[in-house]
């Protein structure tokens, strides 16, 4: 009997529930409930196994759910209107704007007799404070989401993940770090050593242990674990401690990515520059433990470079445009690249597993890989096909870099690639319309993914490319920032020759999304060893505090250069 290939997520931090909210919205976007009502009639084969991502359970009324298999870490103030027991489980009842507390009260009676429980006894019903609750939210209770012409304007009116979460988590999912509260201009867990503290606390470190075990103990064939993680402050720390738990108990595959705001962050009595110098040393600190612990991380980001970036530069994908400092609509890239390019190991069909996918192209010590996108991909609406747009775009530029300050260049490189939402139909002309196409090698190819193939042993001199196509398109209507994409874009993602109608909204997009790995990825390595020449650990009051040792520090630096090393050409060959 073939097993599912179970995967557990976890996600630390503010910023990584940011992207993930958005990565399991577009999850719950893909179900297909009715085949007959399936709009894009995406083949069984193309869609994703969500059995992979998802637990199947069951409630205390008997009715079965279906949450992701999920762990996430934040700070108090983070939740929202969102209890602690989730809205799947328990007794949790969403106090309306008409309703009293003796109303709840009431609904409460009368579902425990329907229940059959007792309730001689005295109810009480504890009501947690109120939090203000956003129009999108408030209408998905009722039911009531308006996805065609309603302007819920989440970009300016989001204060949190829970403002557009549209997936539903179970309780375990949840898990609030006590005493730590967000601030607006302050990271409230700031440092990678306090991260570590707060990791081996009793209080924390135990119950959040179970919880995994809970987890891992539920699958048939757990084959590994993804990591999302903010790499610019403590939950660096936790993220890190988490993998050597993962990696001593389980001895599983684990793909981390570590998140860096698209702003630079503040820290507590820290100037720009200090603030800078803990940004450089919570990222060492973090390589450090990545090097030995991930089997592959893939450095993430909106903006071209992390340490010192005072200008805010952002990266720039043809076809979108987002606020660069704005958490909702950056962290919505990220996530569509997330779930684009992981669709390699989570197809129903696909024998990839999360090992093999790590390994293909991990060689010889090289763990950190580069991640690069094309949303939306810039073929013409229905006047191109993939054959003539591959052609147009010889030099192999289809893709824009996603990881800061990251290059692999276009040779002897390794990437896995995964291409979405291009139909068959537009992969070339029939024979009796094919015209010029008929003298291209590509016209004997018979698939996307086949075409990919080609087109990057052309373009890029020496390299190795593993592609995976599906015709699975990125959802992106609400609650995705659909207003990112330029006018010229149309419904589905496509690229106009004028503007799409007025009032009309981009509801799908085809995508390019790969991770790629070369010797030129040492510059980043570089980069990062380059900045700490210019930290001055004792004067770092965050981290006197958090008792980090000179030496502690020095041997990640150490550990750095080592696996920089990795990345020199002698040693591959």
């Amino acid at each position: 009997m073939e097993h599912t290939r179970e995967i557990i997520t976890l996600q630390f931090g503010t910023y990584a529930n940011y992207v993930g909210a958005h990565f399991w919205n577009q999850q719950e976007a893909n179900f297909v409930y009715d085949r007959d009502d399936n709009d894009s009639q995406v083949a069984e084969e193309e869609l994703p196994h969500n059995d992979v991502l998802y637990r199947e359970g069951r409630n205390e009324h008997n009715q079965t759910t279906y949450t992701p298999r999920l762990l996430t870490v934040d700070v108090g103030g983070t939740l929202g209107h969102l209890p602690m027991v989730g809205e799947l489980y328990g007794n949790y009842l969403p106090l309306l704007h008409e309703q009293t507390t003796d109303d709840v009260l009431q609904r409460t009676k009368e579902s425990a007799e329907q229940s059959k429980l007792n309730t001689d006894g005295e109810l009480d019903v504890l009501q947690q404070p109120t939090a203000a609750i956003s129009e999108y939210q408030q209408d998905l209770l009722k039911n009531q989401v308006n996805l065609v012409d309603k302007d819920y304007k989440l970009a300016e009116s989001c204060n949190s993940w829970a403002d557009y979460l549209y997936a539903r988590y179970h309780p375990r999912s949840f898990n609030v770090l006590p005493g730590l509260t967000r601030q607006a201009d302050v990271q409230a867990l700031g440092t990678h050593a306090a991260g570590v503290e707060l990791w081996q606390s009793a209080d924390f470190n135990e119950e959040f242990c179970d919880r995994i075990r809970l987890y891992a103990e539920e699958c048939d064939g757990l084959q590994g674990f993804q990591l999302l993680f903010d790499i610019d402050d403590g939950f660096s720390g936790m993220a890190s401690k988490c993998l050597e738990h993962l990696n001593d108990e389980y001895s599983r595959t684990n793909l981390a990515l570590p998140l860096h705001y698209p702003r630079n962050v503040g820290y507590a009595q820290a100037d720009p520059r200090t603030a800078h110098n803990i940004r450089v040393v919570n990222s060492v600190l973090s390589y450090a433990h990545l090097s030995d612990q991930a089997s592959m991380f893939t450095p993430l980001s909106t903006l071209s470079t992390i340490w010192r970036n005072t200008t805010l530069q952002s990266r720039h994908l043809p076809g979108l445009k987002w606020q660069v400092d704005n958490l909702y609509q950056s962290s919505a890239v990220l996530a569509a690249f997330v779930d684009t390019a992981t669709l390699g190991y989570r197809l129903r069909q696909t024998p990839e597993t999360l090992s093999r996918f790590c390994q293909r192209i991990c060689p010889a010590g090289r763990t950190m890989t580069a991640a690069a996108m094309s949303l939306p991909l810039d073929m013409q609406h229905e006047q191109q096909d993939l054959i003539d747009y591959l052609d147009a775009n010889a030099n192999g530029e289809l893709l824009s870099q996603l990881s800061p300050g990251c290059e692999p260049g276009s040779s002897h490189l390794l990437q896995m690639i995964v291409a979405r939402g291009i139909p068959l139909t537009r992969l070339k002309r029939p024979v009796a319309e094919a015209g010029e196409q008929l003298r291209m090698a590509a016209y004997r190819c018979d698939s996307v993914s086949q075409m990919l193939q080609l087109y990057y042993q052309c373009a890029y001199h020496g390299s190795l490319t593993h592609a995976t196509a599906t015709t699975l398109p990125l959802k992106t209507q609400l609650p995705f920032p659909y207003e990112i994409f330029d006018a010229n874009i149309s419904s589905n993602g496509f690229r106009l020759l004028g503007e799409r109608e007025s009032g009309t909204r981009v509801t799908s997009a085809p995508a390019l999304a790969a991770l790629q790995n070369s010797s030129k990825l040492g510059e980043h390595l570089d980069a990062l060893h380059a900045q700490t020449h210019r930290v001055q650990l004792a004067k770092l009051q965050s981290y006197s505090q958090a008792a980090l040792e000179r030496d502690e520090y020095e041997t990640a630096v150490d550990k750095l250069l080592e696996f920089r090393d990795n990345y020199e050409d002698s040693h591959y060959l």
